[in-house]
């Protein structure tokens, strides 16, 4: 079994296509995350599985994000993210007097995003963060990882290379070019196959070891993200 994760995290988006990409975002941050395209949708499924955190489009069909942020904050002391495609202040005014706890712009990055739903779940829960969203630390000198419960992983010298090229900055994609280049290898269809493998097997080694999914994502066929909280031992 997976390591049991506390936080569960909805997105009410009418945008199928953003929406499936932000749920599959946050579980590879290490949260449990569920879609809705309307606020209906979301409505009727609360009573099933209530969220820590709802990220609400501010411009929904039918009820809008406001009138569902008005909804949840009369039922909940859930936190709220309002996501709107411009940057208005008067709408940041008018979400955040909704009851919203936070504010972003569609095209935030995959950072940002993640760093915000952290920073609302922190505010509101004072037990830590779901382990598998707190940091990892890669020592290359020892080619080994250490997951957030403590366990560790020993890896392979290209291992080693791949993750701390994401590492270098977490949450930013890091495309295949460069992942080739920090291994030392030529663009080529057969080491691009290869870099692939590496990525598959490094995360079914540590599922395997210990129960955890690491947060290593393809980012959208161009390479990849280390969605989690890491960093580099340089001692």
């Amino acid at each position: 079994m997976v390591q049991h994760i506390k936080f569960h995290i909805a997105v009410v988006e009418d945008d199928i296509g953003l929406c499936n990409d932000l749920v599959e975002f946050l579980g590879y941050c290490g949260f449990t995350a569920s879609g809705f395209e309307s606020a209906e949708a979301f409505y009727q499924s609360w009573h099933l599985k209530q969220a820590n955190l709802v990220i609400l489009d501010i411009a929904l069909p039918g009820a809008s994000g406001l009138q569902a942020a008005k909804w949840l904050r009369a039922r909940s002391s859930a936190g709220i993210v309002m996501l709107t495609g411009m940057d208005s202040q008067s709408d940041q005014v008018v979400g955040l007097e909704a009851g919203a706890d936070a504010y972003l712009v569609k095209n935030a990055s995959l950072e940002v995003i993640h760093a915000t739903c952290r920073s609302v779940l922190r505010r509101l829960d004072a037990a830590p963060l779901p382990a598998s969203a707190q940091s990892w630390l890669l020592a290359p000198k020892a080619w080994q990882l250490t997951l957030p419960t403590g366990g560790k992983v020993s890896l392979t010298h290209t291992e080693t290379l791949f993750l701390q090229c994401l590492l270098l900055h977490p949450g930013i994609p890091a495309s295949r070019a460069e992942l080739l280049a920090a291994l030392g290898k030529a663009d080529t269809l057969s080491n691009l196959r290869n870099l692939d493998n590496c990525a598959g097997r490094l995360r079914r080694k540590v599922l395997k070891e210990h129960d955890i999914e690491i947060p290593v994502r393809p980012s959208y066929g161009n390479g990849y993200t280390f969605t989690g909280d890491g960093e580099i031992d340089r001692s």
